[in-house]
């Protein structure tokens, strides 16, 4: 197709800015609502995951948590703290998620909207989308896994009435930065997490749209995108947890002076290679069908939030046309 001329350029770009913009905050709004309903589900998964990884490095009782296996641990919160146990932190969740999965999704889909499709598209996109959610996540890790392990650390930690007072009893301890304590860590969990979960994910769908004779993956069934979710993230999953539980372990130590290379030395030596895939398969189970409803509702809302004139495009697909045209 020829290109546009000239005199046309501002108004098309013009056009294609606000097109951007308004796909984004939809897409953003998507992914917002999508992540919070995703982490009520599978919450309670992702506390017995804290409380393992943190075990290890505790005295007395608490230390053979770490080696329980998940229904046992899952069945000892219940019968001490009920219900409620399970769900410690996740006022902080409830707030900070919708903001740190709307930048998530959203950065994500403006790198596929301007690197296109493949490999690379896919990797960047995941490296994009974590790292601006990251400065979201991190501070809502560093109050959520703190509240969920308090009842472990006992005296020696801290006592938190409620995410806001860890909000600001970290604040007054140890300063703003205290709030991103981790963000390093964090990325090096979740970069990996991300480039294994991207590709495995668009290509699965790759894969599955050309079995099923689809010209274009994204009319596949939504259901279809969370089933395929759910399989990467699982292989993901497990491939990062070494690297989650020695973040954890940092996020989660008051005082704790060495950094994510040292705790890992130190947790080898200690306890053994096993020790690093302690609360593996509660992480798996929190985060896989975490993804897969995620994703699911995250099509689902995009879809409801698109333009329902026929034949009309949502914006995003609409940039990715203009860019191949151009």
């Amino acid at each position: 197709m020829s290109r546009v001329p000239g005199s046309m350029a501002p108004r098309e770009d013009g056009g294609r800015l606000y097109a951007g913009v308004q796909a984004a905050g939809r897409v953003m709004l998507s992914g917002g609502v999508s992540g919070v309903a995703a982490r009520v589900c599978t919450h309670p998964f992702d506390t017995i995951k804290s409380r393992q990884q943190v075990a290890g490095s505790l005295d007395g009782g608490a230390r053979r948590l770490a080696r329980a296996s998940m229904p046992t641990a899952l069945l000892s919160v219940l019968r001490d703290e009920g219900v409620a146990g399970l769900y410690r932190g996740f006022g902080a969740v409830a707030f900070g998620v919708p903001f740190a999965s709307a930048f998530y999704f959203g950065g994500y889909e403006w790198s596929k909207a301007l690197l296109g499709e493949g490999t690379a598209a896919y990797i960047c996109a995941g490296l994009l989308g974590q790292s601006a959610a990251g400065l979201v996540y991190t501070p809502v890790d560093v109050i959520k896994e703190r509240l969920q392990v308090q009842s472990l650390v006992g005296r020696q930690g801290y006592r938190y009435a409620s995410a806001l007072d860890g909000l600001r009893s970290v604040v007054r301890a140890e300063g703003a930065a205290g709030l991103m304590r981790g963000y390093w860590a964090n990325n090096a969990t979740w970069w990996p997490w991300n480039v294994a979960y991207f590709l495995a994910y668009e290509h699965g769908r790759d894969l599955v749209a050309r079995h099923a004779g689809v010209a274009d993956k994204a009319q596949l069934p939504p259901a279809t995108s969370s089933a395929c979710a759910c399989a990467a993230a699982a292989a993901a999953t497990l491939l990062t947890s070494p690297a989650d539980l020695v973040k954890t372990r940092l996020q989660t130590a008051v005082g704790e002076r060495r950094g994510a290379a040292a705790i890992a030395a130190d947790l080898y030596r200690a306890e053994g290679a096993r020790a690093f895939f302690a609360g593996a398969p509660a992480r798996v189970l929190a985060i896989a069908p975490g993804s897969a409803i995620s994703f699911f509702l995250y099509e689902v809302a995009k879809r409801l939030a698109a333009p329902t004139c026929t034949g009309e495009l949502p914006q995003l697909e609409r940039m990715k046309r203009a860019r191949s045209e151009v």
